[in-house]
C-alpha cells in the first residue's frame, strides 16, 4: 500500500466515525471508498434493524443514472447472501462478473467500451465488499464499479477496502444504536405526551363533573351541594354571613295557567338577574322548584335590609317576558343573620341550622307580605 493512500483512508474513516444517524453514516463511507480508491460506482445495502429480514439502498455515490436505479431499492437477506456466495473471493471481498443477475436485487451494469488491455475493468464486473457484525449477521454490504482509469485496481485497493468493510459494519453497528435510542426516546416521548393529554383531559373531565353536580342544569346557578360548601367555609373561616331564602310567589299559578315551558323561562330569567344583580356575593343558588338562596358573607344585622333591597329588587324590577307574555313576579323573603364565632355544632351542623331558619323565616314571611314589606323599609332607611 502506498503510503500516499494512507491520508485519504484516515481522512475517510474519520468521516465515517463521526457522522451522526444512519443516513448520514451510510452516506459518509460512500463517499469515503470513493475517495480513497479508484472506484467510481459505490452502493450501500443495509439492514436498518437487527436480524431485519429486508435490506435497503440507501446511499451511493457515482453517475445520476447508477444512483436513478439504485437508491431506494430493497433486497431480501436470503438474496443477497445467495449474491455474495456466487462471487469469487478476493480475501474477504467478492468480486462477480454478470451481467447475470440474482433475482430479487436490482442491479446495474453501465454501457460502455472497456480497455484493450489484461487487467481492464469491464461493464458487468462488480466488486462487493461483506458487511458482517462479529456475531456473522450480515449487516449490508458495500458495491463497487467503475474504477475512474478503467483498469483492475492494484491488490493493496482490496486492502483498503477489507480495513474499510470493517471500520464501516462498527460504524453502522453504532449509527443503528443510535438511531434505536432515537426511536425510543421518541417513543417515551410520545407516551408521555399521550399521559399528560390523558391526565388533563381526566382532569378536565372531573372539573366538569365536580361543576356539572354542583351546578343547576335550568339555570346554571349554584345547587344545593355547592350551597353547602360554600356556607360551610365562611362557617369555617368563622366569618359573618347572611342567608336569605327566596320562594316565588305564586309561581304554581304561573304553571298552571302558562304551562311547564313558561314556568322554566321565568326561573332562567329571574335566576339570570339574581345572579347580575348579585355578582358580589358568595353563593346565588337555585335548590329546587322556585326556591333559591342567597349567601352574603361580611353581611351582620345593619347590613341586612339593603341586602334584602337588591334582592327584592331582582325579582320584581320589571315583568318577565316569556313566550309573549309579560309576566309580574315577586318572591318572598326569610333572612337569618349568624355572627361570627364559634359556635358548638360543627360547620355542617350550623350550616344546616341556618337554612332550617332562613326557610321557616320565608314560610312565616309568605304567610304575611307585611313582613317583608317592613324588612324592604329598613332598607331605605339611612
Amino acid at each position: 500500500m502506498p503510503l500516499s493512500a494512507l491520508g485519504p483512508v484516515q481522512h475517510a474513516l474519520r468521516s465515517v466515525h463521526t457522522a451522526v444517524g444512519l443516513q448520514a453514516t451510510l452516506q459518509a463511507i460512500a463517499d469515503g471508498v470513493t475517495s480513497s480508491t479508484p472506484y467510481t460506482g459505490i452502493a450501500v445495502t443495509v439492514a436498518k434493524e437487527p436480524k431485519a429480514s429486508e435490506l435497503h439502498t440507501i446511499a451511493g455515490d457515482g453517475s445520476p443514472e447508477m444512483l436513478a436505479t439504485l437508491m431506494g431499492t430493497t433486497c431480501r437477506r436470503d438474496a443477497l447472501e445467495k449474491l455474495l456466495a456466487e462471487g469469487e473471493a478476493w480475501g474477504s471481498l467478492r468480486f462477480r462478473i454478470g451481467p447475470a443477475t440474482v433475482e430479487g436485487i436490482t442491479s446495474y451494469f453501465p454501457e460502455y467500451e472497456p480497455l484493450d488491455a489484461p487487467d481492464s475493468w469491464h461493464p458487468h464486473y462488480e466488486l462487493n465488499a461483506p458487511l458482517r457484525a462479529p456475531d456473522g449477521e450480515l449487516v449490508g454490504m458495500l458495491s463497487m464499479g467503475d474504477p475512474h482509469d478503467g483498469r483492475i485496481p492494484a491488490p493493496w485497493v482490496n486492502e483498503i477496502l477489507e480495513v474499510f468493510a470493517e471500520q464501516a459494519v462498527i460504524a453502522i453497528l453504532n449509527a443503528r444504536r443510535h438511531e434505536e435510542s432515537l426511536r425510543a426516546m421518541d417513543s417515551l416521548e410520545r407516551e408521555k405526551a399521550e399521559l399528560r393529554a390523558a391526565f388533563t383531559e381526566q382532569c378536565e373531565r372531573e372539573t366538569h363533573l365536580r361543576t356539572e353536580t354542583r351546578r343547576d342544569p335550568l339555570t346554571g346557578l349554584a345547587n344545593r351541594v355547592l350551597l353547602r360548601e360554600r356556607l360551610e367555609e365562611l362557617l369555617v373561616a368563622r366569618e359573618p354571613v347572611a342567608v336569605v331564602f327566596c320562594d316565588l310567589d305564586h309561581f304554581k299559578h304561573i304553571n298552571d295557567s302558562y304551562g311547564h315551558a313558561v314556568g322554566d323561562e321565568v326561573l332562567r330569567v329571574t335566576a339570570g338577574r339574581l345572579a347580575r344583580n348579585l355578582a358580589d356575593v358568595t353563593c346565588v343558588a337555585r335548590i329546587g322548584g322556585d326556591e333559591f338562596v342567597v349567601v352574603a358573607a361580611g353581611v351582620e344585622g345593619p347590613g341586612a335590609p339593603k341586602l334584602l333591597r337588591r334582592i327584592d329588587e331582582a325579582f320584581t324590577a320589571e315583568p318577565v317576558e316569556a313566550v309573549g307574555l309579560r309576566l309580574k313576579v315577586s318572591a318572598s323573603l326569610g333572612l337569618v343573620c349568624e355572627p361570627a364565632h364559634d359556635g358548638v355544632l360543627s360547620a355542617a351542623g350550623r350550616a344546616g341550622e341556618l337554612l332550617d331558619r332562613a326557610d321557616r323565616e320565608m314560610y312565616a314571611h309568605k304567610r304575611s307580605r307585611a313582613g317583608v314589606d317592613h324588612l324592604l323599609t329598613l332598607a331605605d332607611l339611612p
